[in-house]
């Protein structure tokens, strides 16, 4: 008897611990990660709001000269300012507010999306090299959810900062042929064009904004 006592105990204490763990991941965790977008479902068109969530952290490759609390810091920094810079971006294209995926409306656009490379490479090379020796890169994947149509399932995904993300999108992905960037400019390592995060986020968020423009 007590070893079924202490059987039913430890299963009961498992379901515990794995509802405690499911909840703070839900809390924690991004919604793009919800299931995949339908094919049939296009964005609406100019919607009365475009909101801005900061783009997921935690899952980047971080190629950067910082380790402990000062690459924490150069983290939430960098996730703040790509936000701020992102928002203003789109203020091109609608009324646009910065929020977390809490408290949604029922209407507009949500922008989100995860890092996936932050690569500040180095100022030297380019500055003594050059021809893109040293050249710093920013790769992210980018979900855009229509609340009027779901807030858990994204309606348009695509990737920014690789030349041909054609092999890694959703459906309406805004992906642009190898060789060119969202906004039809010829991607270039040569002459220190892209160098600098600085930079390079600025193009980013330019290449965003592209993409959305024609679904308006």
């Amino acid at each position: 008897m007590p070893r079924i006592v202490a059987l039913f105990a430890n299963v009961a204490f498992l379901a515990v611990a794995t509802t405690l763990t499911l909840s703070l991941t839900g809390c924690e965790g991004s919604i793009h990660t919800a299931p995949l977008p339908s094919s049939t479902v296009k964005l609406t068109p100019n919607p009365p709001v475009i909101l801005v969530a900061p783009f997921d952290t935690t899952t980047c490759k971080w190629l950067v000269s910082r380790d402990g609390m000062e690459l924490v810091n150069f983290k939430e920094n960098f996730q703040t300012n790509f936000t701020v810079q992102l928002k203003t971006r789109l203020e091109k294209l609608a009324p646009t507010e910065q929020r977390w995926i809490d408290d949604l409306p029922n209407h507009g656009w949500l922008v989100t999306g995860e890092f996936i490379t932050v690569d500040q490479g180095s100022r030297a090379l380019r500055t003594a090299v050059g021809a893109g020796a040293g050249e710093t890169t920013l790769q992210t994947k980018v979900y855009v959810y229509d609340l009027s149509v779901s807030k858990t399932q994204y309606v348009l995904a695509f990737r920014t900062g690789v030349p041909d993300a054609s092999g890694d999108t959703g459906s309406g992905s805004g992906s642009a042929p190898a060789g060119l960037s969202a906004l039809g400019e010829p991607i270039s390592t040569g002459m220190g064009l892209g160098s600098g995060l600085k930079l390079d986020t600025t193009r980013t968020c330019r290449e965003i904004e592209a993409v959305l423009a024609p679904y308006l």
